[in-house]
């Protein structure tokens, strides 16, 4: 396949920013770019005097223009580009999330050099999030990729349910939408065990994908430090901070969060782990609560 990408010309401002590791361009950055290049193609972003910076999608309305996925200007961006990176994020998880690779966040966007792509599993269920008009464009590419990797490894999945109900689909030029993929009528509710706790998540009506799996590992090591600490857990969220401090036996767990829905559902949980003795739950603007304990 030849590669042949439309240029765009970065500042100097731009350029510095970049050589610094930065990998997105912004559009007060952009110095020169041909009308004719349309949104959400791949294009290389040079320098007024033609040194290559690196490749990503284009986004004609954001406010970040290019979202780099390469700074090899070798490397050609098609199927198999795509594939070696989702495996490599697969291959990844399976080494640090080895024991709990049935909830996890599989595709960490920028982290795993796949900007504007989170995809995390609840069981049998992946869910998704786009935030990049290029990727939008080829997701079906993208989601038999990484059906095709699990498969591969033996894992099953039932179906994936679009979480791109997110305000900066807009600032792409994209509609906002939620939904399981190709219609299947599949549940969007599971109890999911992450790290020996037992959590409801609603992938349909949770906040971001459902549930904060990002945050795993950082609730795990509270579960380590809490024993016999006095704990405040902050937009608590379902309480999954709270849960974990109130599992490493702290003395005594806060849960606060202004949403009554939040904590009712945070409140089950805990009774799922026979937790809900040891956790107070506190509806409060969390601003206005630390102001009172102060």
């Amino acid at each position: 396949m030849e590669r042949n990408y439309p240029e765009i010309i970065i500042s100097d401002e731009g350029v510095t920013w970049l050589d610094k590791g930065q990998m997105w361009m912004y559009k007060n950055n952009l110095e020169q770019c041909d009308p004719q290049i349309k949104n959400g193609e791949l294009v290389d972003i040079v320098t007024n005097k033609g040194r290559y910076l690196g490749t990503g999608f284009i986004s004609l309305k954001s406010h970040i223009t290019v979202r780099i996925l390469s700074k090899d200007r070798k490397e050609i961006i098609d199927h198999e580009f795509f594939k070696k990176r989702i495996q490599q994020a697969y291959d990844f998880r399976k080494t640090v999330e080895g024991d709990n690779l049935s909830n996890c966040r599989l595709i960490f966007g920028e982290a795993d050099l796949l900007p504007g792509l989170v995809i995390d599993r609840y069981n049998d269920i992946l869910v998704s999030q786009i935030s990049s008009y290029g990727l939008e464009q080829i997701k079906d590419m993208i989601y038999e990729i990484v059906l095709d990797v699990l498969k591969a490894d033996g894992e099953d999945v039932k179906g994936i349910y679009e979480r791109n109900d997110i305000q900066i689909r807009t600032k792409e030029g994209l509609e906002q939408y939620k939904g399981y993929y190709k219609n299947k009528d599949l549940p969007t509710q599971t109890i999911i065990n992450e790290n020996g706790l037992l959590l409801h998540v609603d992938v349909e009506n949770g906040q971001k994908t459902g549930y904060f799996l990002d945050q795993k590992s950082n609730r795990y090591l509270l579960r380590k430090i809490a024993h016999g600490k006095c704990v405040v857990d902050c937009f608590s969220h379902t309480g999954g901070f709270a849960l974990n401090a109130a599992m490493g036996n702290a003395s005594h767990v806060v849960s606060v969060d202004v949403s009554k829905t939040a904590l009712d559902q945070g409140y089950q949980n805990a009774k799922l782990n026979h937790l809900e003795e040891k956790i107070d739950f506190v509806q409060a603007d969390v601003f206005d609560y630390l102001d009172e304990l102060k």
